[in-house]
């Protein structure tokens, strides 16, 4: 009898051949799970990166309410470029309509003051170029809000930015832009290098990535200088042309990198670092380290440094970028839209009918 008991004790544990298969039934149930969880992670950081833009579309709105055009970058340009930044940037300009009145009233913008609004102390140690506005951090971006480059001084990032359309940008890399897009043919890109598909730019010299104060040379919404469009100028229809889109400072020679002044440019407040057009396509490969880019300067269309690639809307979502139109509606934008389809997006009034995108 007491042996019998035994040998049903002994039949009642785990024998190490069902434990490895209890172990490995559990490993491919988390191996199954795990992609589904990352994809409701990132969806749900996907809402919130359009709600980000929800609510900078109805600042927008409220600012051209109160001021008959959207939010300009406040930058002084000269011909001759003596004095090389401005006031502020577009960001700036709309923190009083996004809850962020008591920072934006702690800032001189007396053209008279010896330091810069975006260098100015709006917390002890803190100015506010380094002060962080989580509205602009889109949750998917794996670099944080704040970015520091080689030598240079920590700014505060944004992951959104006014557009300046379908720009004339010029590479400092030696990139030409139409081995990539190609040209326009008879109809678009004059001067067949694959940027300006509207002839923005002729004539303009100089005031190339519409560092001008003139609306005939500027293609989108918000211009480097100190202008932006009013609905007025909104010939294509707000629901057809971008106000802003998604913009990342690690792949961006402007916002990242630029160190102009004694206690450096770049970042948010920065009005010489938002000045992103749809001429690079969209997610073009410029993040140093990433997918093949060099992860110092380097020539070429891959590079932080080429203005032409470089300074266009990229996310970290997969396969686009979210961009907000002058309705105040957020669209989806594939990396693989029709190139001559995303100019006309970008430029406020080149007259052609848009079709599916």
């Amino acid at each position: 009898m007491v042996d019998h008991f035994l040998r049903r004790r002994k039949r009642l544990a785990f024998t190490l051949i069902e434990l490895l298969v209890v172990i490995a039934i559990i490993a491919i149930l988390v191996a199954l799970l795990l992609p589904a969880v990352q994809q409701a992670r990132e969806a749900a950081r996907r809402t919130q990166c359009k709600n980000n833009l929800h609510q900078l579309g109805l600042a927008l709105h409220n600012y051209h309410d109160v001021a008959n055009r959207f939010a300009p970058n406040i930058n002084i340009v000269y011909v001759n470029r003596t004095f090389w930044g401005g006031q502020g940037s577009h960001l700036v300009m709309l923190l009083p309509y996004l809850d962020q009145a008591p920072l934006y009233n702690k800032v001189n913008f007396s053209m008279g003051s010896t330091t810069r609004p975006r260098d100015q102390l709006v917390a002890p140690g803190q100015t506010l170029n380094n002060t962080v506005i989580p509205m602009f951090q889109c949750p998917s971006e794996s670099k944080g809000a704040v970015f520091t480059p080689t030598g240079g001084s920590l700014r505060a990032m944004t992951n959104y930015a006014g557009s300046t359309g379908s720009t004339w940008l010029q590479s400092a890399t030696g990139c030409n832009l139409a081995t990539i897009v190609g040209t326009g043919g008879t109809l678009f890109d004059p001067d067949n290098d694959g940027e300006d598909w509207f002839n923005r730019a002729q004539g303009m010299g100089q005031y190339a990535r519409t560092d001008t104060p003139d609306p005939t040379h500027i293609s989108g919404v918000i211009a480097r200088s100190s202008w932006a469009a009013s609905m007025r100028d909104l010939t294509d229809g707000s629901s057809n042309i971008i106000a802003m889109g998604e913009v990342r400072g690690i792949c961006s020679d402007a916002l990242g990198y630029w160190e102009e002044g004694s206690t450096g440019g770049g970042g948010w407040s920065d009005s010489e670092s938002l000045w992103f057009a749809t001429t690079p396509p969209i997610n073009f490969p410029t993040c140093p380290g990433a997918k093949g880019v060099p992860t110092t300067g380097g020539t070429g269309c891959n590079s932080f440094q080429a203005w032409n690639t470089s300074q266009g809307f990229k996310s970290q979502h997969t396969g686009g970028c979210h961009f907000l139109m002058c309705d105040g509606s957020i669209h989806f934008l594939s990396e693989n839209i029709d190139y001559s389809t995303y100019q006309m997006l970008g430029d406020r009034g080149d007259g052609n009918p848009i079709g599916e995108y």
